[in-house]
C-alpha cells in the first residue's frame, strides 16, 4: 500500500469518474443532516456568546467580554446558525419528500 502522503508529490492519474461513484449515500446524507441541524442549533441559540463564570474566572470584564465579541459578529453568527438549519431541512427531506427519484449509492 503506498503512504497517502506520497501521493502528494507523486499523485495518481486523473480520470473521468462514473456516475455510479459520484452518487449521494444515505449515511452521508444523515450525518451532514444531523450536523448541520446540531451546530445550527447551537450557533442561533446564542451559547457561544454567553458571558459566563469561566470569563470572570479569566478576568474578563462584561464590558471586554462584549468588546470582544461586538453585535455584528454574533449576528453573523446567528444568521449562519440559520442558513445551517436551513441546509439541514434542506438535505434531510431531499431523498423521501421531494426528489423522490434521487438514487443512493449501493453498498456491497
Amino acid at each position: 500500500m503506498v503512504s497517502n502522503i506520497l501521493s502528494v508529490f507523486n499523485p495518481a492519474p486523473s480520470r473521468d469518474l462514473d456516475e455510479s461513484e459520484t452518487r449521494d449515500c444515505v449515511p452521508c446524507q444523515v450525518m451532514s443532516t444531523l450536523f448541520s441541524l446540531g451546530f445550527g442549533s447551537y450557533l442561533v441559540s446564542g451559547k457561544p456568546f454567553e458571558y459566563c463564570e469561566k470569563d470572570q474566572k479569566k478576568g474578563i470584564s462584561l464590558r471586554e467580554f462584549n468588546r470582544l465579541n461586538p453585535q455584528w459578529w454574533r449576528i453573523t453568527l446567528r444568521s449562519a446558525g440559520g442558513i445551517l438549519l436551513l441546509f439541514g431541512l434542506f438535505r434531510g427531506t431531499e431523498g423521501w419528500l421531494w426528489n423522490r427519484g434521487k438514487i443512493y449509492k449501493k453498498y456491497a
